[in-house]
């Protein structure tokens, strides 16, 4: 390291005794734009800067690279001449700094991933981070990457607004921003990288910035630092050690929201490359005061004052980048104060300059504009360099709310809504309805776009943007309030959510019984008990529905559906006691029956299940989590608490057979979540013990006929912190039909016999959606599962399994297949969130089907037209067929007359569809063929992989 070290300041020396002026560029790079909606064009604009001093022009030797086959170049002439205006737009920038622009157009053949490159030799002479003296010797090379994707709205780079010519000084913080913003509205993110010198090929002993060598004390006499902040752009080096030229790289990437995949995609990235010249100075850097970060509502008219001033009493020069300056409609201004002067100059500091920008409903996007302040001193010494300094300012801009929204009882089990004409329809946004029991209360303003998370508000339907009417019908229930809000989200790449409505709220009269209590009172295995409460059909007419009533309970197991039925009582009273129940291991619902004085069946209330909680064990802490699926809303905010109860609350941690009051969870803030670090007495928990916890839950209908808060209990829950030991692993069944074979690996695989295939018999040829279903046992002596991971593997192959799901049942459906065939194991996670080790695997297999006729008339005539594989009747399908390879002779080993073979077709067709002719086009004569047929199935099991056909046709003219 010291060897290496001593190297680098020789050529540290060596590069500042050099003529730092002895080639030309500095910096550079490449934005993209596709300029044509209908094929893949896109116009590249190549940016290079260069120094005043150096006589050597841009573009000698250069070659442009579309990383699709096609070059321009080298030299400058030959770039000129297939460029969009024929010649290099060239101009001085200032600080010795000339700024040269060319553009080339060019169509992609299709989708794909392209590298954009620009290669020009050589670099600058005396780069002290690229070898000093020899960097001259180094090419020069930057890339874009853009993405084309068939799924992709037109799409664009990143653009640049800032130069790269900004110096630094010897022990001063150097600070560059891009100035970048996307027109599309996508996320950008930034990198620092090596320096490049061909395509893919970094520079070769290359030394970042902050090597102890070249930087070892910051600004303030701390740690060095050279990095760049991944969301602003800002490239700090704090700070420079010697004088001289240096050379950093960084990437702005390109992301965006994938509604098909659920998450963010890396669209491209463009790469700049440039250098930093680190003088001499006795100068103190200017300072900026910008505002915080800020939301406002399209319509808003932005002003804010920019404070600017330079410790040393220089005058500076303020000036904004970012894209609000090049908007179609309604750019935004920077104006020197006073005066209001557009053009910006050195001023006496201190100064301010104004910002301001009428905003409208086009520019409503989900990311905020970014808008990047610089400051830049004029020192007194005409020689020592300007220094500057960066800010952002970020500017959310957020659609008007829906106004208008009313809500009434329509008829029956329905609330109809209404509201006004949307405001920015012409942006053609989609109208969302949310929905939660209770009102709930916020002020939608200061960025809290949307539904906040924890509002208990559901997204129940989305609506095209001329819509103003909704009949909700979806599970709407006596006794309940239903309260309602609109938000508008406008669409991608761009994005952007309105402020939410104004609630409206409306009631369906309790005209059935409501339950109110489904409260575990004991927690056990078989001697289990819930309390259940209901009241009477309090709005009911009594006329048409005389009272008393009868009453039936009926229990399910689970939070829903129609699982272990079972009714418990019938009773005129409105509670009861269910007992003997498995309250530790299975949540379960109720729903009442209610019946007349004649015994006439009138309705039935909704369903209510029991609190569920689940525990996970961490270090020295227990995370809790509940759940209840219930008619009322558990989140409300006139009961915004749920109590948490926990044993062994004593110091010691031994006491446990009495349940404590330890906290309470804001639920309406936090959700059903809580996690005890042992805060209650300031006693951290013990890994060697085993705590217990039961939550109580408070929530309500919003009724004021029906009392509130409704307290329930969840079942008692037992965990050990830190607990690492794992489940028994799940067992899966395997009958005494099913197949063992060969996988890829050479794993023996068991394939299960396929329920599915008769049924399949009788769906169309172009059926494509499968599902299996798989069932295990699981031996959970101690309670402790929490649930089972289902690992999938289309192949049976060892290492290539998974995770497609999580289950708390003994079931799992794996639906949206393309086929059946794939392998599965099983995995027990206890509440620690220890897995188990995998089951055994089981595999599923395709049914595969192929058959093919012996005549057919190919004479025009519409019918039977040419030699085709049954797809008549349904059962009769090809089914799961990888490849045909189909060979016609005129008698057996004779000449053959025709081929098709699907694996060198772009678009197989595994029909055939043979019209009777020979290679050359001709038709063959009336008369008997014969003909070979190999096809390849998609399955798992080598038996059934190949089918041969040997058969002979006859054609009838």
């Amino acid at each position: 390291m010291t060897n290496i070290r001593s190297l680098l300041l020789l050529l540290i020396f060596t590069a500042i005794s050099t003529d730092l002026w002895a080639t030309h560029i500095r910096a550079g790079e490449i934005t993209a734009v596709r300029i044509s909606q209908s094929s893949l064009r896109y116009r590249f604009t190549l940016i290079l800067y260069k120094d005043t001093g150096s006589p050597v022009q841009i573009g000698e030797g250069g070659i442009f690279n579309f990383g699709q086959g096609r070059t321009i170049g080298p030299g400058r002439a030959a770039l000129e001449q297939e460029s969009v205006d024929g010649s290099f737009d060239e101009r001085v920038i200032g600080n010795e700094t000339l700024i040269s622009v060319i553009q080339f157009d060019h169509t992609f053949d299709g989708p794909g991933v392209y590298v954009i490159s620009y290669t020009e030799q050589n670099r600058n002479g005396g780069i002290i981070n690229m070898g000093g003296a020899s960097s001259e010797e180094i090419p020069f090379h930057i890339e874009t990457v853009i993405r084309i994707d068939p799924g992709l709205d037109v799409n664009g780079t990143p653009q640049l607004t800032i130069p790269p010519i900004d110096r630094a000084c010897i022990g001063s913080r150097f600070i560059h921003n891009p100035g970048a913003y996307d027109p599309d509205g996508d996320s950008l993110a930034y990198k620092i990288v090596t320096p490049l010198q061909d395509r893919g090929v970094e520079v070769r002993n290359y030394v970042p910035l902050d090597d102890p060598a070249i930087s070892d004390i910051s600004e303030d006499g701390g740690p060095t630092e050279f990095s760049i902040d991944p969301l602003t752009g800002d490239l700090v080096w704090d700070a420079p050690k010697f004088a001289g030229e240096y050379n950093v790289a960084f990437i702005i990437e390109e992301w965006r929201f994938s509604q098909l995949t659920g998450r963010y995609e890396l669209l491209g990235y463009v790469t700049r490359d440039m250098q930093i010249l680190v003088e001499e100075c006795d100068n103190e850097r200017p300072e900026l005061e910008i505002p915080a970060d800020t939301c406002i509502e399209a319509g808003t008219l932005l002003e804010a004052e920019i404070l600017g001033r330079d410790p040393d009493g220089n005058k500076v020069l303020m000036e904004a980048f970012g894209g609000v300056f090049g908007l179609n409609s309604n750019a935004a201004e920077y104006l020197s104060l006073p005066g209001l002067n557009p053009n910006p100059e050195f001023r006496d500091s201190p100064a301010t300059s104004l910002f301001r920008w009428q905003t409208d409903l086009s520019h409503v996007r989900a990311r905020p504009y970014q808008v990047q302040f610089k400051i830049t001193d004029d020192p007194s010494d005409p020689e020592a360099p300007e220094l500057v300094d960066f800010a952002t300012w970020n500017i959310q801009v957020v659609a008007p709310a829906p106004t208008g929204l009313t809500s009434s009882v329509d008829s029956g089990l329905s609330i109809e809504l209404n509201w006004d004409d949307y405001i920015g329809a012409n942006y053609a946004p989609t109208m969302q309805i949310y929905r939660r029991v209770d009102s709930y209360d916020f002020d939608p303003e200061n960025c809290i776009v949307g539904i906040p998370a924890q509002s208990g508000y559901e997204l129940i339907d989305e609506l095209p943007i001329d819509q103003t009417n909704y009949i909700d019908d979806n599970d709407v229930r006596p006794g309940v309030k239903y309260c309602y809000r609109l938000v508008a989200e406008f669409p991608l790449p761009e994005g952007g959510t309105s402020y939410a409505s104004i609630e409206t709220c409306t009631t369906i009269p309790l005209d059935v019984p409501a339950i109110t209590n489904v409260s575990i009172e004991n927690t056990g295995m078989t001697d289990g008990e819930i309390f259940v409460k209901w009241t009477s059909p309090l709005e009911i007419n009594p006329i048409l529905f005389p009272p008393p009533y009868r009453y039936e309970l009926i229990r399910y197991q689970g939070f829903d559906g129609n699982v272990g039925r079972t009714q418990v009582t019938s009773t005129l009273d409105t509670t009861f006691m269910d007992t003997g129940l498995n309250t530790e291991g299975t949540p379960y619902h109720y729903m009442v029956r209610f019946y007349d004085n004649a015994d006439n069946l009138i309705d039935s209330s909704a369903t209510a299940s029991s609190v569920r909680l689940e525990a996970l064990g961490l270090v020295q802490a227990v995370e809790l989590s509940w759940e209840a699926d219930v008619p009322w809303s558990n989140r409300v905010q006139s009961f915004p608490y749920h109590y948490i109860y926990r044993n062994r609350a004593d110091i010691a941690a031994n006491d446990t057979d009495n349940f404590v009051l330890i906290d309470s969870a804001l639920v309406t803030a936090d959700g059903f979540t809580y996690l005890d670090e042992g805060q209650f007495n300031s006693v951290p928990l013990l890994e060697d013990r085993e705590y217990c916890y039961y939550v109580v839950t408070q929530g309500s209908y919003g009724n004021p006929i029906i009392p509130a808060p409704l307290v329930n209990n969840s079942q008692v829950v037992c965990i050990q912190p830190n607990d690492e030991e794992p489940p028994e692993e799940p067992e899966i069944e395997i009958p005494s039909d099913s197949t063992t074979v060969e996988g890829p690996d050479g794993t023996p695989l068991i394939i299960l016999d396929n329920p599915n295939c008769d049924q399949l018999q009788l769906e169309p040829c172009a059926f494509a959606n499968f599902s299996n279903t798989l069932t295990w046992t699981a031996d959970d002596v101690d309670n402790d599962i929490a649930s089972f991971n289902i690992y999938y593997s289309t192949s049976g192959a060892e290492d290539s399994f998974t995770l497609v799901g999580n289950t708390r049942d003994m079931q799992f459906t794996h639906t949206g297949l393309s086929s059946y065939k794939g392998c599965y194991k099983i995995a027990a996670v206890d509440r620690s969130n220890n897995e188990s080790t995998l089951s055994n695997s089981v595999c599923f297999d395709n049914c595969p089907y192929y058959d093919l006729p012996n005549t057919f008339t190919p004479n025009d005539d519409g019918v039977n037209d040419t030699f085709r594989a049954f797809d008549q009747p349904n059962a009769q399908c090809p089914r799961f067929v990888r490849s045909v390879e189909f060979r016609v002779f005129n008698r057996w080993g004779g000449k053959e007359l025709f081929t098709y073979n699907t694996t060198e077709e772009v678009e197989p067709n595994f029909f055939i569809d043979w019209n009777g002719t020979d290679e050359n086009g001709n038709e063959l004569p009336s008369g008997t063929y014969y003909y070979t047929a190999t096809v390849t199935f998609d399955v798992l099991d080598p038996a059934k992989a190949k089918q041969e056909f040997k058969n002979w046709v006859k054609i009838i003219r």
